[in-house]
């Protein structure tokens, strides 16, 4: 995690929530690395909360957000074959 957060964990989900529109903002510009680094953020965000606070819609976006970057990465890895 690059920075120190607050323990609160509804603190935690809202900064969840808003790496995964960082996500979508940098696939929107084409930055597909700086979306994986986002992803990888908000995940590793997420999997800090304390037991019990999960988040089954957060969990879900971050799924689905994995989903379409390994679409996006596969495309771009066919499309340089």
């Amino acid at each position: 995690m690059p920075f120190p957060l607050p323990i609160d964990s509804e603190f935690r989900k809202e900064v969840v929530r808003l790496w995964l529109t960082d996500i979508d903002d940098r696939i929107g510009y084409g930055h597909i690395g700086d979306a994986e680094n986002s992803w990888r953020t908000a995940n590793e965000i997420y999997l800090s909360l304390p037991p019990g606070n999960g988040d089954e819609d957060i969990e879900n976006a971050l799924f689905q957000a994995r989903v379409k970057l390994d679409k996006l990465s596969l495309r771009n890895y066919e499309d340089n074959r």
